[in-house]
């Protein structure tokens, strides 16, 4: 594919064609997109941490699109779950940066060049922020997608309501609240995709705050 750079090589496998089937052609749009996103947000560095991004995207995509199907529930729906994994992430971050940076790990909370004066305000509220990525970043997760699957739940027992009323007016709004379940499905898978995106993106993004003291 012409959309991949030649210093990240996509490695010839089983079954690849010269010229791509469709399967192939979506596997190597999604090798594109996340290889942006890692030169985007990690630069030189970025080929390194691919297949972690690429794994982490892929992984929170699957889980949040299988979401949307009834009577599964995945890890990536309980908030718990996600800030579990959300912690253990930004730990690791922490660790890799204090054992590159070792002592220059305390610039994150308190910025080289601040006025010595304000240490007693800088210094607890960057160490606030810092820490609350753990926490942000996986309830923002698992947050969105909750939000969504209430909505749908509240349609589709609004809608099963009024069709058991037996009524001519519970029967057409029943079948409205069944239309209105597919833009609203549509939706939700986009949410998926997207908060996979986020998450993704915001992780390298603490990578390279990691990498760069930033």
């Amino acid at each position: 594919s012409s959309g991949i750079n030649a210093e990240w090589p996509l490695r010839p496998g089983k079954g690849m064609r010269v010229i791509p089937t469709r399967g192939q052609a979506a596997k190597e749009k999604l090798y594109g997109f996340v290889q942006d996103l890692c030169k985007q947000n990690l630069g030189e560095e970025g080929a390194r941490y691919f297949p972690f991004a690429l794994g982490l995207f892929t992984t929170i995509g699957f889980c949040n699109v299988t979401n949307l199907l009834p009577y599964i529930e995945m890890p990536t729906q309980i908030i718990g779950c996600t800030v579990a994994m959300s912690t253990t992430l930004i730990a690791g971050l922490t660790i890799k940066c204090i054992a590159k940076h070792k002592l220059d790990f305390a610039s994150f909370f308190f910025p080289p060049g601040a006025p010595v004066g304000l240490a007693l305000l800088l210094v607890p509220v960057e160490t606030i922020s810092f820490f609350s990525r753990a926490v942000s970043l996986g309830v923002r997760l698992g947050a969105n997608l909750t939000a969504g699957h209430m909505i749908l739940h509240i349609i589709s027992d609004f809608g099963a309501q009024m069709l058991a009323s037996g009524t001519a007016g519970g029967a057409i709004g029943g079948v409205l609240c069944t239309a209105a379940l597919v833009p609203v499905c549509i939706l939700e898978i986009a949410v998926a995709v997207v908060q996979a995106y986020v998450f993704c993106m915001l992780t390298t993004m603490y990578l390279n705050d990691a990498h760069e003291l930033h």
